[in-house]
């Protein structure tokens, strides 16, 4: 999969729970996330990387952020 670097703006929790709030595009396009679907995902994926798998709900579209926790980078996939 193709990585798309994007800007995301969380909240994290006092128990260190991190929730994504904004999505934003490089070209400035902002999307609210409406909720998380579940805990971030932290096991390894099928394609071997280990990155932060979350399923979010956005504009009523599932879709899944990754973030890498030793960069501190977010993305999503191209097709995405």
């Amino acid at each position: 999969m193709e990585r798309k670097y994007v800007t995301v703006i969380a909240e994290v929790k006092p128990d260190g729970d991190l929730y994504p709030k904004t999505l934003r595009f490089e070209d400035g396009s902002e999307f609210k996330i409406d909720r998380r679907l579940q805990t971030p995902r932290r096991d390894p994926a099928k394609d071997g990387t280990s990155d932060w798998r979350f399923y979010c709900l956005i504009e009523g579209r599932e879709v899944t952020l990754f973030y890498n926790a030793d960069t501190h980078r977010w993305w999503i996939g191209r097709d995405a």
